[in-house]
């Protein structure tokens, strides 16, 4: 697959790029989501002051976790040079590592407001696979998301002048990024049933269904980090990998304890809001 297009829209004397544009919808798209979630499965329904700070405080949590992460995988490179791991301009933020942040700082002001964390985690269970999903897809506007160099049916390579977010786009290789984009989506049908399943039961609002889905994204994320370019540290994985590994068995840990932990209820509070 060969994909040829501008990927600079400019709009009123302002150059955007599309990659930006798609992110932004996602981004409102899933936002939507989790407030009709939250109201459908939450009873009372939360206040909009409540969801916004709960939403404010997944943002640090999110950068924290996901730049920490990352330092800790390329370690030998901020070590030579700590104060790099604080420059932004510098390497990236690990996702696995973003979404854990999130979770947890989102989850400790959701308790503080008296929210019960894994109720409102449950209503987080489709933005997360939607965001995830939609996030990766909108990637490949920018000519991102290419793996290792491959010629098979679905490679990936991007032509014209660009500018591309891949080094080497018009070389054929994994569409990474796509492959586990697709993934994160397919994951929305059976996320959905396994909440409907649950609605009413002794199992709902206990986090069964969020934690489902993180472990549903990152078992694919999982087998598709077998195709990036990062520099193997254990076997096939690189650091990335290797964290996926690692938040996927404490996932897969925390979901067998909210299985066999009865349900107190479906509403979202532990005391009136």
């Amino acid at each position: 697959m060969r994909l040829a297009f501008d990927p600079i829209i400019e709009v009123a004397g302002l150059r955007v790029r599309w990659e930006a544009v798609g992110l932004a919808v996602v981004l409102l798209l899933v936002l939507a989501l989790w407030i009709v979630e939250l109201r459908d499965r939450i009873h009372p329904s939360p206040s909009g002051e409540d969801i916004a700070f709960v939403l404010l405080a997944v943002i640090p949590g999110a950068v924290v976790g996901g730049r920490l992460v990352h330092a800790l995988g390329f370690h030998e490179v901020y070590l030579a040079d700590p104060r790099a791991a604080f420059d932004f301009g510098r390497g990236s933020l690990s996702l696995v590592g973003a979404v854990v942040g999130g979770c947890l700082t989102g989850g400790y002001l959701c308790r503080l407001l008296g929210g019960r964390v894994s109720a409102w985690a449950d209503a987080a269970a489709l933005p997360l696979l939607v965001g995830i999903g939609a996030g990766k897809l909108a990637l490949l506007l920018g000519g991102a998301g290419q793996g290792m160099t491959w010629e098979g049916p679905l490679a990936l390579a991007f032509d014209g002048p660009g500018p591309w977010r891949a080094v080497d786009p018009s070389v054929a290789a994994w569409p990474a990024q796509a492959l586990e984009g697709a993934w994160a989506l397919l994951g929305v049908v059976p996320v959905m049933l396994l909440g409907e399943h649950l609605r009413g039961g002794r199992r709902d609002g206990r986090g069964v269904v969020f934690l489902f889905a993180l472990a549903w994204w990152l078992a694919g994320r999982l087998v598709v980090a077998l195709t990036w370019r990062d520099e193997p540290l254990l076997g096939p994985l690189g650091a990335e990998g290797i964290a996926t590994v690692v938040v996927l068995a404490g996932v897969l840990a925390a979901l067998v304890i909210s299985w066999r932990i009865p349900a107190v209820g479906p509403t979202g509070y532990r005391t009136p809001p």
